[in-house]
Order: structure tokens, then C-alpha cells, then sequence
């Protein structure tokens, strides 16, 4: 099916042949891959846009949110980390040769994963967990693929939405509630050192780190 079809010209489309609809989709850093969730598969296809075939699958199940995910170089090997949807877990997967390197427990389902290249730690949300989850954020060392710190800004109360400052000094987590905050952290002591009223803050999204694709934000 590759190549049938498809329009000429600047921002032509092109249709590529994959068995089972995918979505909640992220590039390598190279933009030569494209990385879906299925919904009911328990897996994900990696698609090389190259070539115009997927190439590879990934078993993870629990819905990864591949939009949130991230990548780091250890031990001279590039990896890609993704929270789930729907199980309490972050995966982390080689990309050389597309294998699980580790499923590192959390408290909950998550929905963002965030870091930066001036910190060795990431920090993930359990909001899509209960009562005795939502309120946490955990901190990932991603040198031992463990969780090192919790982190709880408002106690009973959903801790969400991580983003960091341009030059990765500070880490910002949302309270999402109507009487929510931004609740500002050092990103090395994990110490709180600002707290901004707000109602439900949700993104915070750093179009700096965004625009100079920074490995620590999904673009």
C-alpha cells in the first residue's frame, strides 16, 4: 500500500498499511520512527517512515501513553521510557533492538513522564490511580531505572502534569484541583521552593524544550 495514492508536493500524504488501527503516537529522535499504542492489542508498532512498514513490536500492555514519553542515553544506549494509562507501571525500552529494559512500579497508572538533559532523575504522576495514589509523584533515577523519591505537594490531592524550566533547574507539578497550585521544586534537593495558586493548571507545556526537541519532553 506504501506509496499508492499518495499526493505530490510540500506536505504530501502518504498512506502506510498497518494491521490494526493505532494511536497516542511519538517519534524517535531521529523522526525516522513512529511509535503507536493499540488499544486492545496489549502492544506497540514501531513504523520505520523510511522504508513505509512497521518493523518492530513491543509487547506493553496497560495502554502506554507513548504522547508523554521520553528518551535518554545509558551506557551508550538510547532508551525510551513511557508511563500507562491503565496499569502502575513506566516501561523502559532499548531502541537499538526494540526490547523491554524495565517495567519500574509506581503507585498508579500515570499520564506524564518528564526530564530534562541536566538531570539524572525523571519524574512520572500516578493520577490515574486511586485515592491512595493520584497525590503522588515519583522520581526515577535513570541511571538505576528505580523509583528514589516520592513526592506528595498536596496530600489527598491529584498531583499531575511535571514540566521543566528551560534550563532544568526546577521541576513544576501541578495540584489539579479547582483550588489547585503550581508547586515549584528544586530539581536536585526535591525541596518545594515556590507554590502558585491556581485553578486545575493542566500542561504547562515549555515551548522552549518543545522547539529544541529536549529528549526530557514528548514532541
Amino acid at each position: 500500500e506504501e506509496g499508492l495514492a499518495a499526493s505530490k508536493g510540500l506536505f504530501a500524504l502518504r498512506r502506510i498499511a498497518v494491521e490494526e488501527p493505532l494511536d497516542d503516537f511519538m517519534f524517535d529522535p531521529s523522526y525516522r520512527s513512529l511509535l503507536g499504542s493499540t488499544r486492545e492489542g496489549g502492544r506497540t508498532v514501531v513504523v520505520n517512515l523510511t522504508v513505509g512498514r512497521p518493523v518492530a513490536t513491543v509487547p506493553l500492555e496497560g495502554l502506554p501513553h507513548l504522547g508523554s514519553g521520553i528518551t535518554w542515553m545509558r551506557e551508550g544506549r538510547r532508551l525510551l521510557a513511557t508511563p500507562h494509562l491503565k496499569e502502575p507501571q513506566v516501561s523502559v525500552i532499548d531502541m537499538a533492538n526494540w526490547g523491554v529494559v524495565a517495567r519500574i512500579p509506581t503507585d498508579g497508572p500515570g499520564f506524564f513522564l518528564r526530564s530534562h538533559e541536566r538531570t539524572p532523575y525523571a519524574w512520572t504522576d500516578s493520577m490515574m490511580g486511586g485515592p491512595g495514589a493520584r497525590d503522588t509523584i515519583q522520581v526515577i533515577d535513570k541511571r538505576s531505572l528505580e523509583v528514589v523519591r516520592r513526592l506528595r505537594p498536596a496530600p489527598g490531592r491529584t498531583a499531575a502534569h511535571v514540566e521543566f524550566t528551560r534550563d532544568g533547574r526546577h521541576a513544576l507539578v501541578s495540584v489539579w484541583e479547582d483550588d489547585g497550585a503550581v508547586v515549584v521544586y528544586d530539581a536536585e534537593s526535591f525541596e518545594e521552593v515556590a507554590r502558585l495558586p491556581m485553578r486545575r493548571p493542566s500542561g504547562k507545556y515549555n515551548v522552549f524544550n518543545k522547539i529544541t526537541l529536549s529528549e526530557g519532553t514528548s514532541h
